[in-house]
């Protein structure tokens, strides 16, 4: 039977494909009505399921995973193409799974936990941060990790948490032999990239008192009158430099020289490392794959213009990406150049009054000669630059390929593409022609 649905799934992606589509979800959707279970049938002989979530940095996280595991020989699948719900998951199980394939590591959407877990539980859960995202979609954060929490109560799952998040570390309460993760106080100074989502203790309500504040919530922290605290880290980054791309050292020993900009990436590199350790793959199998992986998904990619210009191109989606995402361009000198583009399609959330959160204020210390604002809400994007006082030329285009071809008219030598969810994939395509 299992043969059945894994042909079922390659005949229909192969339709879809044809059709114009993806061929990511609509496998799954299709093997659902032949079976609803069938993610149960799909997954049954799989030793290790590994899922990896958080608001920001899961599609970068898992893939580090995914090509670090490819470079090494290792047998498994991987959702790289960041289908992370229900639909692709299946998908990903069908059309990637072979009898001998024992390894699975899964991107999860975090909205979508309760609804896959419903099918299969994971071995292990690497969790890096939650911040506010889609509320109506997911709720307030305190909603969606209570709801996480009662998938995870009882099942006995491995978890991999980022420490220095007070909001990630709150579920270590339903894991069994969690492994905890975090970076030095003294091992780098992020960019400010503004407000913190709590500075709560999740216990009792008191607020939290921070030895170092890494950026937003994320840092060392202690309850003064419960016991929740900032855990010991097995995994640990001692030392980074960003100059462009991320150089770390993990534990005071173990290098890891990339080709991954961004300093939040840092986050997402040490995620992906303490995952790696925990499946037992060796140091340098480690720091080959990090160190080769380059992105081609929109986090953090780098694409070159015909004029010779140089585009990074960045999904940014809630205030505290969209912070980090403004703030790369922070160490550049010279005149670079903006596209934003924001919808608001059900994917998105419709409620875009998060962009009030952002800190565009980061712009004010920057050498902007052009913005283009782009996508369905556009000119609320060209309100809220005019709001913070940006000293630049504001320019508004909703459709995304006539922005893209104002973006590349100028001709600075760098751009910062920053589109949000549904944006990016037509924003990577024309910025790609």
């Amino acid at each position: 039977m299992l043969a059945f649905y894994r042909n079922l799934a390659k005949l229909t992606r192969t339709a879809s494909k044809l059709a114009g589509k993806k061929g990511t979800d609509l496998p799954g959707k299709v093997l659902r009505k032949v079976n609803d279970n069938v993610l149960t049938k799909l997954a049954s002989d799989f030793d290790e399921i590994v899922f990896v979530t958080g608001t920001n940095g899961k599609t970068t996280t898992s893939n580090l995973i995914g090509h670090t595991l490819r470079s090494a020989g290792e047998n498994f699948i991987n959702n790289f193409e960041g289908a992370n719900m229900l639909d692709g998951i299946i998908s990903t199980f069908a059309i990637q799974g072979r009898n001998n394939t024992r390894l699975a590591i899964i991107e999860i959407d975090e909205g979508s936990i309760k609804r896959v877990m419903k099918y299969i539980t994971p071995t292990k859960f690497v969790i890096n941060n939650f911040f506010r995202d889609q509320i109506d979609r997911f709720g307030e954060i305190d909603t969606l990790i209570a709801t996480i929490g009662e998938q995870l109560e009882g099942k006995k799952i491995q978890l991999i948490l980022n420490s220095d998040d007070p909001f990630v570390t709150r579920l270590s309460k339903y894991g069994e032999d969690n492994i905890y993760f975090g970076i030095a106080k003294d091992a780098y100074q992020f960019s400010d990239f503004g407000i913190s989502e709590s500075k709560f203790c999740p216990n009792c309500g008191m607020e939290l008192i921070y030895d170092h504040v890494h950026y937003s919530q994320l840092g060392f922290y202690h309850c003064s009158k419960c016991n929740f605290e900032h855990q010991n880290v097995k995994y640990e980054v001692t030392k980074a430099t960003v100059e462009p791309f991320i150089n770390m050292s993990i534990n005071n020993g173990h290098a890891i020289e990339t080709k991954l900009a961004g300093d939040y990436n840092i986050y997402n590199l040490l995620a992906a490392y303490s995952l790696l350790k925990e499946l037992g793959l060796s140091e340098d199998k480690i720091a080959k794959g990090l160190g080769t992986y380059t992105p081609t998904n929109g986090r953090m990619q780098s694409i070159s213009f015909a004029n010779g210009s140089t585009v990074l191109l960045n999904l940014a989606k809630n205030p505290a990406g969209l912070n980090a995402s403004l703030a790369i361009a922070n160490s550049i000198k010279e005149e670079i150049n903006y596209l934003l583009v924001l919808n608001d399609n059900g994917a998105d959330g419709i409620d875009i009054s998060w962009i009030w959160d952002t800190d565009f204020d980061i712009l004010l210390g920057q050498n902007i000669k052009n913005i283009v604002c782009s996508g369905k809400r556009a000119k609320e994007l060209a309100l809220r630059l005019k709001y913070c006082g940006i000293n630049a030329n504001v320019v508004v285009n909703e459709a995304i390929p006539e922005a893209v071809a104002k973006l590349k008219s100028y001709n600075e030598k760098y751009a910062i593409a920053i589109p949000n969810y549904t944006a990016l994939v037509e924003t990577q395509r024309e910025l790609e022609k």
